[in-house]
C-alpha cells in the first residue's frame, strides 16, 4: 500500500535514516524512514521485507506502507541536516506504523517479556540474521495496554546475502543477540521457514519498489528465487 505524507509532525532522535512522525492524506500516523540518509533504500528494502516476513511467522510488529514524499512539503520540523535529507528522499520511502503511547523496553526489563514472545522473537531473528537487538539495544516497545512490539529490522543479514548470492543456511542467532547462549532453547527456525509458503514470497517481492531493487542489484525473479531456495535449505538442515 502506498500512501502520500502530508505533514511531518516531528524528528526522532535515533536512528541514521531520520525517522519522523508523519501524517498521511489518509489520517494515518507512521514512523517514515527516508531513502535519502543513512544507509539509503537498500536499509530500507531489508527493513519491509524482514518485518514482512515477521509478521506472515507470528511475531508482533508495526505494520508497513510505501510512503510518497512530496517534493514541496512545507519543512515545519528537523534540522538542515534533516530537511537536506528529505529533500534527497523525494519519492518513495518506508513507513511503519506509529504506536501511540509506546516506550522503549529496558535491559533490565527483558526478563519480564512472556516466554511465547521470546521464543518466536529468537526465531524470526535467527532466520533473518538480525545482529541489531541486544541487551543494551533490544528494539522492543511496550504500549499502553501492555502488549510488546519488536521493531528495528534495518540491520537483519539475510537480504544482504541474499543479494550477494549466499543462501547456505544459518539458523543461529548473532552472538550480540539478547536471547543467544547455551542456556536458551534452540531457536525452531526449522519449523517457522516451513510455514513461508511461494505466495508469500511473491506478494513480498511484488510490493517492493522496483528504485529498492535496484538498490539491492537483483531482480524481483532473483528476489524469488534465492528467497525460495534459502528457506528449503533451512528446511532441510
Amino acid at each position: 500500500m502506498t500512501e502520500s505524507v502530508a505533514v511531518i509532525h516531528r524528528v526522532l532522535t535515533r536512528g541514521s535514516s531520520f525517522p519522523s512522525v508523519v501524517e498521511t492524506t489518509t489520517g494515518r500516523r507512521y514512523v517514515m524512514k527516508l531513502a535519502g540518509a543513512g544507509p539509503g533504500s537498500r536499509a530500507l528494502a531489508t527493513e519491509f521485507m524482514a518485518l514482512e516476513l515477521a509478521r506472515h511467522l507470528g511475531l508482533k510488529v508495526p505494520e508497513t506502507a510505501i510512503l510518497h514524499l512530496p517534493r514541496d512539503l512545507p519543512w515545519l520540523v528537523g534540522t538542515d541536516e534533516f530537511y537536506e535529507a528529505a529533500q534527497r528522499s523525494a519519492g518513495l520511502n518506508l513507513g511503519i506504523a506509529f504506536i501511540p503511547d509506546a516506550r522503549d523496553l529496558k535491559g533490565m526489563e527483558l526478563a519480564t517479556l512472556p516466554e511465547e514472545f521470546l521464543g518466536r522473537l529468537a526465531a524470526v531473528d535467527a532466520l533473518l540474521q538480525n545482529v541489531d537487538r541486544t541487551k543494551a539495544n533490544p528494539n522492543i516497545l511496550h504500549d499502553a495496554s501492555g502488549v510488546h512490539w519488536a521493531i528495528d529490522f534495518g540491520a537483519c543479514l539475510l537480504i544482504d546475502r541474499l543479494a550477494r548470492g549466499a543462501v547456505t543456511p544459518r539458523i543461529g542467532l548473532p552472538p550480540n543477540h539478547f536471547l543467544a547462549g547455551p542456556e536458551r532453547p534452540q531457536p525452531a527456525v526449522r519449523e517457522l521457514a516451513a510455514t513461508i509458503d511461494r505466495a508469500h514470497i511473491e506478494a513480498i517481492a511484488a510490493a517492493l519498489p522496483e528504485a529498492w531493487l535496484q538498490e539491492l542489484a537483483f531482480s524481483r525473479e532473483t528476489l524469488r528465487l534465492r528467497l525460495r531456495s534459502y528457506l528449503e535449505a533451512v528446511r532441510a538442515t
